[in-house]
């Protein structure tokens, strides 16, 4: 698989679904369609069911190949690291997958909250300590790069289904000073002040409100607001 075919990938996974949304270069789309990349033969289908018909589930089975074959951990480490997160938050890979996945993955390029990632992935099973690690990993991954969003919420402030209602005064400032846009499928860090946990944003309910699933904590916050 040579350079070309993992920019392409790269892009594919960046597309909007996965990430934080860039287009496509039509220049990789058209080398494609030519046969100029070849992408791995067990994708191909599912690459060509997202390109023609923006299949998201298409998109979703070919990047957990994509992930679980390391075809981008060690050319794009940062954006394998992204893929991890969001495929784990939403529920397409087992906790027990994370140390393995973000263990063999190259550290260049990685900022120093990715490297102490990788690192922990790599040590932990090697010393035995597989439960450490993933209890670890788990909420380091939320706090990934300083443009991780961060919205406060009152924990006690729940639904009849358990999720949290995201229209707080507070709540709205921190979507307003970070211009986010609430949209199913996001993946953030809520806080109370004292608390933290990683929530996905689900749309709203009967009282029309936006709420969160919690994926993962609550826990002591790791870290302070960049802002």
């Amino acid at each position: 698989m040579g350079t070309e075919d993992r920019a392409f990938l790269a892009d594919l996974l960046e597309s909007g679904l996965l990430a934080v949304g860039n287009r496509i270069d039509p220049v990789q789309m058209d080398a494609y369609w030519s046969g100029n990349i070849t992408v791995p033969a067990p994708i191909v289908a599912d690459v060509e069911a997202y390109l023609l018909r923006a299949d998201a589930d298409a998109l979703i089975r070919a990047t957990l190949w994509v992930v679980r074959n390391h075809f981008l951990s060690a050319t794009h480490p940062a954006l394998h690291m992204r893929v991890v997160r969001w495929l784990f938050a939403h529920e397409r890979l087992a906790r027990s997958e994370l140390l393995g996945l973000l263990a063999l993955i190259s550290r260049q390029g990685l900022d120093q909250d990715g490297e102490e990632i990788a690192l922990i992935a790599w040590d932990t099973p090697e010393e035995g300590r597989l439960h450490e690690g993933e209890e670890l990993i788990v909420p380091m991954l939320w706090c990934l790069g300083p443009s991780t969003a961060r919205l406060f919420v009152d924990f006690n402030n729940c639904d009849a289904h358990g999720h949290l209602r995201l229209n707080l005064c507070g709540t709205q400032n921190d979507v307003a000073v970070q211009s986010l846009v609430l949209q199913e499928g996001l993946i953030a860090t809520v806080y109370d002040g004292d608390l933290a946990a990683a929530i996905i944003v689900i749309g709203p309910g009967r009282e029309g409100v936006w709420r969160a699933r919690i994926v993962d904590g609550p826990w002591a916050e790791l870290r302070k607001s960049n802002a």
